[in-house]
């Protein structure tokens, strides 16, 4: 560890005072990991949603087991489940999304609906937010859930968000969220096929098989540090996982997001784009930013060895005078995870201008750089406990950068429909996905057929990472032939990055891009 250095409260500011104070107050505190009896739990929904918004939260989120075998024991063991009963997920009142809709209050309590797939022995836990259907895909297939998931997106017709749940090490580890479903157990392999799906990893998670509150969380930093060294994007999140009744008051820890819009798809379009950390505190404010990019983004870096403008802001309400340490950890994905920090910093008292965080130079295109700060309990406090934050780290990434795991495209077409029904001249369509973990400028972009006629990109402006867009003929000189055609994706460079060959197609036949593909 380097030098320690106390910071000056005279920093320089990064955004004005308006701005910056606007910025932390737009941080939400929540869950993201519950059960009730339609599941392994207790209760039902309804319960769990009013006592977890009674209890503070700004969201929640219950999230059944969605294979057979997700009953409980003793007094948790009713036969109810959804995956055996899907009216409990929904079709009635008293289902979990009839509640989650009944009781969703944009503004105060936002309630959100999920399941959790797969079980510990079949490769562990992720959780999958927003989808309307029992996922169906095989315990543990997850090769065949992110298929699933391709076809089955979330209430906005996006891919639904992904969170990996309790981390596991060892031997455990080898078949953790299909790790060895792809390719025979090829990692890149895994990590291209699950990269633009999940978005969070659980590095707090609560006692779950355990009744009371106010517990203690156990902290996977080691294990976070790792999947981000792998490839990852993620933020970290925290799940209470309760099965029993103490929503929202197990634990202290919760999941921070930041978002200005208050509402269920603000909250996940901020977990979508990393905007989050994980706090052992109940309303610690931190807003880790770099420039303009926050914490979760990815950024254009700045010229090798030159320092990297780094801020934060630390706010809690409820101890105004408490002393904090901020460790700054940077690495490089495809190194053996950081140990220590590279740089710390000690200050006091709350942060609402935005302090600067001196002296972190960039030393690699690609490295990340995330906080850790620790909250120091009070001295004249017997019960006082020190609280720490993980923030979700920026990557300084160029454009064409993709962490060695491949060059593989992050723009795809998923789709075309050659021969809608009507007006071909205008109605033909393509489907693009970006598969990668940032948002993707499209000018430039065009699809091609062979003879040379082009559709442009450009009016689609930018992709976000999972986003799915599509772009009509309206009157282009290429034509999606309906007997049959070649289509290529070119990128700005030239490069044809991906080739789409099908056959006769019927009216309003959907041509899945799944063959012919470099």
């Amino acid at each position: 560890m380097k030098k320690l250095v106390y910071l000056n409260l005279a920093s320089g500011v990064l955004l004005s005072s308006a701005a910056a104070n606007a910025q932390v107050d737009q941080v939400r505190f929540g869950n993201l990991h519950a059960h009730t009896s339609y599941s392994d739990g207790l209760g039902k929904p309804q319960d769990a949603y009013k006592m977890a918004c009674d209890a503070g939260l700004d969201f929640f989120a219950i999230t059944e087991h969605n294979h057979a075998a997700g009953d409980g024991k003793g007094e948790r063991k009713d036969g109810l489940m959804i995956a055996t009963k899907p009216d409990l997920y929904k079709g009635k009142p008293s289902s979990l999304i009839e509640s989650a809709n009944r009781l969703n209050k944009t503004g105060q309590c936002v309630t959100i609906y999920g399941q959790e797939y797969s079980t510990i022995s079949s490769g562990n836990h992720v959780n999958i937010f927003d989808v309307s259907n029992v996922i169906s895909a095989p315990n543990g297939a997850f090769d065949q859930l992110v298929g699933w998931l391709d076809t089955n997106r979330d209430g906005q017709n996006n891919i639904a968000v992904m969170q990996f749940n309790h981390p596991s090490s060892g031997q455990r580890a080898r078949k953790d969220y299909g790790r060895d479903d792809f390719g025979g157990g090829n990692e890149d392999l895994w990590i291209k096929a699950m990269s633009p799906h999940v978005s969070l990893i659980e590095t707090l998670n609560a006692p779950a098989l355990r009744d009371g509150r106010g517990q203690r969380t156990h902290a996977r930093e080691g294990l976070y540090f790792r999947y981000l060294n792998l490839g990852f994007h993620l933020a970290p999140s925290v799940g209470q996982d309760n099965h029993f009744r103490n929503w929202g008051v197990a634990t202290d820890a919760r999941v921070a997001v930041i978002t200005s819009d208050f509402s269920r798809q603000g909250i996940l379009s901020a977990m979508r784009a990393r905007h989050a950390y994980a706090s052992e505190d109940r309303n610690l404010r931190v807003v880790f930013r770099s420039g303009t990019a926050l914490q979760g983004d990815v950024t254009e870096p700045p010229s090798l060895g030159a320092e990297l403008d780094l801020s934060v802001q630390i706010v809690d309400d409820d101890e105004p005078e408490a002393s904090y340490r901020i460790d700054v950890f940077k690495d490089l994905a495809g190194s053996k995870p950081a140990s220590s920090p590279v740089e710390s910093y000690e200050v006091d008292g709350n942060q609402t201008t935005p302090l600067d965080l001196e002296g972190i130079r960039l030393d690699a295109f690609g490295e990340y750089v995330l906080l850790r700060i620790t909250q120091y309990g009070r001295e004249d406090d017997d019960h006082a406990e020190d609280d720490r934050v993980w923030t979700a780290p920026i990557w300084f990434e160029p454009a064409a950068f993709h962490h060695g795991h491949a060059n593989l495209p992050r723009v795809r077409i998923v789709s075309l429909v050659p021969d809608p029904a009507g007006d071909d001249f205008s109605s033909e369509r393509i489907t693009f996905m970006n598969s990668g973990s940032a948002a993707i400028d499209l000018a430039g972009w065009r699809a091609r057929d062979l003879a040379g006629n082009v559709w442009n990109l450009d009016g689609l402006a930018s992709i976000a990472a999972g986003e799915n867009k599509t772009l009509l003929r309206n009157g282009a000189a290429m034509s999606l032939n309906n007997g049959g055609d070649t289509i290529e994706l070119v990128a700005p460079d030239g490069t044809v990055v991906q080739t789409v060959v099908y056959g006769k197609v019927s009216v309003d036949q959907v041509v899945g891009a799944d063959a012919n593909t470099p």
